[in-house]
């Protein structure tokens, strides 16, 4: 009876446990979502009438280890991403058709070699008549190794997003994504989102997909509050 008793107080502290660290996690999340709104909102109160998407860029530690051909692959790709996403999650504001913004920006590399990112992409978007652009940086973008149903390594996606100011420069909002797929045992937190995922090892390009809606969706509320 007694072995019963220390059981059943054993399981109720793991709950215990297990409760607070969910209430801890949740906490902390809530916090990170909200700091590119918070700081937007202190930048300016002017309302955002349009935006121009400028192709990602890759961290240049990160550009040498890879062929650029595989560079170029996933700043396309979680550019077109963003792009989609903001296309259905982003409201009340226009959207320059992403073929106008590519083209522009790389007009503007082949004309003027060795200038900085930021410098083309507020370009771009004067060029456009855009009144804000929005840039993204990547960090890391690690595809799985092995396959939907067990992997030695598993995807990694990390990058950030900003929106800035086309006359000045200003930084509006901004926001982070980074993830590695972890095993539901490890985070069973997560369990939704594991099984959204069809219980699966998802690819980094899935991986980005997801990271591209997050970064969407908190743009749009940061829009909304405005």
């Amino acid at each position: 009876m007694e072995s019963l008793t220390r059981s059943k107080s054993l399981l109720i502290l793991v709950l215990l446990g297990i409760f607070f660290q969910y209430l801890s996690v949740s906490a902390q999340e809530t916090g990170e979502n909200k700091v590119g709104s918070g700081e937007a909102a202190q930048s300016s109160k002017e309302k955002i009438k349009s935006i121009a998407v400028i192709p990602f860029t890759t961290k240049p530690g990160l550009a040498t280890k890879d062929h650029e051909i595989h560079v170029s692959a996933r700043e396309k790709y979680l550019t077109i991403s963003l792009y989609e996403a903001l296309l259905t999650e982003v409201t009340g504001v226009k959207i320059i058709p992403l073929k106008d913004s590519d083209t522009v920006y790389t007009n503007l590399k082949l004309e003027e070699p060795g200038s900085h990112y930021m410098k083309y992409a507020l370009d771009t978007g004067k060029l456009l008549g855009a009144d804000t652009v929005l840039v993204g940086v990547i960090s890391a973008y690690r595809e799985r190794e092995g396959s939907g149903y067990g992997v030695e390594s598993p995807a990694t996606v990390t990058f950030s997003v900003e929106l800035l100011n086309t006359d000045n420069g200003k930084l509006l909002w901004e926001t982070y994504f980074s993830e590695t797929q972890r095993p539901l045992a490890e985070n069973v937190f997560e369990i939704k989102k594991f099984f959204k995922r069809g219980a699966r090892w998802i690819t980094v390009d899935e991986l980005a997909k997801e990271g591209a809606r997050t970064a969407a969706q908190r743009l749009n509320e940061y829009i909304q509050e405005k």
